[in-house]
């Protein structure tokens, strides 16, 4: 019962996001009256706002960086009307940026890939081939995460913002979802006398890594 319950809340929230993400889309595609334009665009201060409230050291400082974009964001979409689009592909970019420079510093000599130590904590140990494969798979996702921004600076430049916006809030939760399980699928398929963790498990040991703060050996 509760796992079916927790089933449920989890179809809930992926609908939410789906959802959400599409009323973004439509609101940048101007589909959407200006006050909805205004209030999605503040959105995600707004949840900023939330984890400085609770975590940042340095709230002061954050604070005034969150009035300033607030302003400069309502100041763009006033004279351009692109400030929604500013809102969610600013963000795309840092979280992308920072999901990199996360998984990218482990790979540097006399560290442990981020894959591989996650794999350790699973597992206890690896043999040499499921150790190799795990660096290979921390190369993937920095491989992803890069190029995450650089196909949003080449739609911005080059396609319409339509496109731009189709990629950066609808395509972004489904590809990295097809990331999680093109990967799952390759690793069950070519290793298959290894025990392999679900990809929920390796989403539930990305997030404790985070949350306790410790970073690649």
């Amino acid at each position: 019962m509760r796992r079916r319950a927790g089933g449920l809340w989890a179809a809930l929230v992926a609908a939410g996001c789906i959802g959400y993400q599409l009323l973004v889309h439509s609101a940048i595609m101007d589909g959407q009256p200006g006050y909805v334009r205004i209030a999605l665009s503040f959105l995600p201060l707004l949840a900023l706002g939330f984890w400085v409230a609770r975590y940042a050291r340095r709230k002061v400082l954050w604070t005034w960086f969150l009035l300033a974009a607030g302003v400069a964001i309502y100041a763009i979409e006033h004279e351009t009307g692109l400030g929604l689009a500013a809102a969610y592909g600013i963000p795309h970019a840092a979280v992308y940026l920072s999901l990199l420079w996360f998984f990218g510093r482990t790979l540097v000599r006399g560290r442990e890939p981020l894959i591989t130590g996650f794999a350790r904590r699973v597992h206890g140990g690896l043999p040499p081939d499921m150790d190799a494969y795990t660096r290979h798979v921390t190369i993937a996702w920095c491989v992803f995460f890069i190029a995450q921004p650089l196909i949003s600076a080449a739609l911005l430049a080059w396609a319409t913002l339509d496109a731009w916006s189709l990629f950066v809030n609808v395509l972004n939760l489904p590809l990295v979802a097809l990331m999680f399980a093109a990967e799952y699928l390759y690793r069950v398929t070519r290793y298959r006398h290894f025990p392999h963790a679900s990809i929920m498990k390796g989403v539930q040991m990305f997030t404790e890594h985070r949350s306790d703060g410790s970073g690649g050996r």
